[in-house]
């Protein structure tokens, strides 16, 4: 039977190999956040989906929450989901297609961007849209938002509609 003699390249290949890999794990385990320089670490170099909201910061978490939101249903009768409500006292609708929202816990609605997006799931109709004013204009004092809905029809002026259902989002 004859021995099998490895080749100097083969050696040379299986001790980088193994230097390799040695050096990997060396430094996996002997490198800490501590040996990373300040601001080392930016978002292009972490993966999407990885940091979660633990890994935050208390203050940086806090600044990314919603601090206040609601939806407003408008059957059987136009009223505030109170199962998916935060930050909001009271709505009104005192004309078609106008909503007057108020706001509790303080939050002042000049010095946010709130958002309002319609909620097919309660509302009836097509072709339907809200629109958030910060102003609330047409509201009776005191509101810190207003929400107007409409419905469009092709070749027909827009109008103001109370079949709009839609959720209000103040970060």
């Amino acid at each position: 039977m004859r021995r099998f003699l490895p080749s100097p390249a083969l050696v040379v290949a299986a001790l980088a190999l193994v230097l390799c890999l040695g050096g990997v794990s060396y430094a996996a385990a002997k490198i800490t956040t501590q040996d990373l320089a300040r601001d080392a670490v930016v978002s292009t170099k972490i993966k999407n989906g990885t940091v979660q909201p633990a890994d935050l910061g208390p203050a940086v978490a806090k600044t990314m929450q919603v601090r206040a939101y609601t939806s407003v249903v408008i059957s059987p009768t136009m009223t505030i989901d109170t199962t998916r409500t935060k930050g909001f006292a009271s709505v009104t609708r005192p004309k078609t297609g106008v909503y007057c929202l108020t706001l509790s816990d303080g939050i002042d609605a000049s010095r946010t961007a709130p958002v309002v997006t319609v909620d097919w799931d309660n509302s009836s109709g097509n072709n339907l849209s809200a629109f958030l004013s910060k102003s609330a204009h047409d509201c009776p004092a005191g509101t810190d938002l207003a929400v107007r809905t409409y419905s469009f029809k092709a070749g027909k002026a827009n109008a103001l509609t109370n079949i709009v259902a839609f959720t209000v989002l103040v970060p």
